[in-house]
């Protein structure tokens, strides 16, 4: 029996799930991408080395029914699917490194070649299949599955297909799947979703078709070129093909496959939660029947909704990343996604919502913070550097509170909880705006004694060390405007790699320049425009 590794890896390996290109993407899978970025770079900001993949799920019929509507071959209309995705992704400021695509070479050979190690050892058996099938799911339902006779998740009537397919022994594997919950009981996040697998499981797995004959666009089997390995079998082995496993299949002594075994198994696969039975039954039993580690963890976001209802490209009822972005640029977009909203639950879309986080978090309390504190620094202090004052006697706790900040946000990384990491930032930056009102360096400046002036240093430097603390922690959330904090403090911004633990308090020298707005107010009026047009 295969041992299931949990140690942690040299590299911590991130993936969201790859996404159907039957359409422009939404602001619902942007949701998912915008976490696992925020994930990777938090690791990074603690020191972590990462590895980030996301990419496109091509072989489905879904993809080949868009190419034809579109009157191109599947793998052209897919090839332009790849650059405006791409694009709206490098928008939102994705910092992953890699893009897979399963037309990419190594992609089709690893499938080709584990489907074929699969088959060899009997776990790939050639039967007929009967029953419901959900194009729009690309999976199979039993009469038991469906809501009122209709796919839970598109609202639509599955149809009866027979054909003779090639089926993955799943039921197999039912017991040590069982075992796997039973020992990690983490494996699935969060832990509420859990239960909903585990009885799928208990109530008896049905071996499931990694084949189709009805179309061609997809991996020929390397047993039966007549036939394409169907969809989930396919798309579920890009997070290997991603970490490098063609490496390591071909030689697995070279520099190469060590760089595969430094980031498998994963660290976390974040997905959507309507395809945790996929990434938590499907996936680890294949992972099983090859030999290979499960990954450390599944974490299984919930939807964004738009007026209570589920938003998706079968529903109509979708927003694009790039038109929120052209009314509120990218940071806002990102931090309404991930603070406004909590990751493991349902989360909400509106315009007005979107106003209102921006104008009160980033414009108001945090912009401002920035910029009335660099002006009272360079209006008391002109053309003066800012240094650590030598003797402090009231800042004490203002600068325990912000060495306390770590811990918490490593915690919230831990739970993949952004809006718990956006939450302790956000307390920090209201502790620095409560304690310029309960100081008042403008009083300070006014009383114009040695005393004063000695106490409203301390309250600047303090103010700009804290902006400084914070413009390091929101790079993972904020990396767009954060330069420019770190501009107007008059600092370079500091690496990624590992910023988190090179903070330390007071080691720094301050030479402010002009304060710009990074975060202007978005009118009202332009919301209605956008809404309307």
């Amino acid at each position: 029996m295969t041992e299931i590794k949990t140690q942690r890896n040299k590299v911590d390996y991130i993936t969201t799930a790859i996404v159907y290109p039957n359409s422009r993407i939404h602001v619902g899978w942007a949701w998912e991408c915008l976490g696992a970025d925020w994930l990777v770079r938090s690791l990074r900001l603690l020191g972590r080395e990462t590895f980030f993949a996301t990419g496109m799920d091509e072989h489905s019929i879904n993809v080949q029914k868009a190419a034809e509507n579109s009157g191109q071959t599947p793998k052209a209309y897919c090839d332009r699917m790849a650059l405006d995705i791409e694009k709206v992704l490098r928008q939102m400021g994705l910092s992953y490194d890699r893009f897979i695509r399963t037309s990419d070479p190594d992609h089709e050979w690893v499938v080709s070649t584990l489907v074929q190690k699969a088959f060899d050892q009997g776990d790939i058996y050639q039967a007929k299949y009967e029953g419901l099938y959900c194009e729009g799911c690309e999976a199979y339902y039993t009469e038991k599955d469906l809501k009122d006779g209709l796919c839970p998740a598109h609202g639509k009537a599955p149809r009866w297909i027979s054909e003779e397919n090639y089926f993955f022994r799943l039921s197999k594997y039912q017991d040590r799947l069982l075992q796997l919950f039973k020992d990690r009981p983490d494996f699935l996040q969060p832990e509420y979703r859990r239960a909903e697998v585990v009885n799928f499981i208990q109530a008896g797995l049905k071996d499931f078709s990694v084949s189709r004959s009805t179309f061609t666009w997809g991996v020929p089997l390397p047993f039966d070129p007549k036939q394409v390995v169907y969809v989930w079998f396919d798309a579920l082995i890009n997070y290997l093909t991603a970490a490098g496993l063609e490496f390591k299949l071909k030689d697995p002594q070279s520099s190469q496959a060590q760089v595969f075994d430094a980031r498998w198994p994963a660290r976390v696969h974040i997905i959507g939660k309507d395809i945790s039975r996929f990434h938590c039954v499907y996936w680890p039993a294949m992972l099983m029947a090859l030999d290979l580690p499960l990954p450390e963890k599944v974490f299984a976001h919930g939807y964004i909704t738009i007026k209570g209802d589920r938003m998706s490209k079968s529903s109509g009822n979708v927003v694009a990343p790039d038109e929120v972005m052209a009314l509120s640029g990218p940071d806002p977009f990102r931090y309404y996604l991930l603070a406004e909203n909590q990751f493991s639950q349902d989360g909400n879309f509106t315009w007005e919502s979107l106003i209102l986080k921006n104008n009160s978090d980033l414009a108001n309390d945090w912009g401002n913070l920035v910029n009335r504190s660099i002006n009272m620094a360079r209006k008391y202090f002109p053309e003066q550097s800012l240094t650590l004052p030598e003797r402090l006697t009231h800042s004490s706790e203002v600068r325990a509170s912000f060495e306390a900040l770590a811990q918490e946000l490593t915690a919230a990384v831990e739970k993949v909880d952004p809006a718990a990491y956006a939450s302790a930032c956000s307390s920090r930056s209201r502790l620095l705006n409560l304690y310029i009102d309960r100081m008042k360096p403008w009083a300070l400046a006014k009383q114009g004694t040695p005393e004063s002036q000695t106490e409203l240093h301390e309250v600047i430097f303090t103010l700009l060390e804290g902006i400084r603390w914070l413009a390091t922690v929101w790079m993972s959330i904020l990396p767009f405007g954060m330069p420019e904090v770190f501009k107007q403090l008059g600092l370079t911004p500091p690496l990624e790699q590992g910023a988190i633990q090179g903070l330390t308090w007071g080691r720094v020298e301050f030479v402010p320049s002009e304060p710009k707005p990074i975060y202007p107010r978005i009118e009202r009026v332009t919301v209605e425009n956008t809404e309307s047009g």
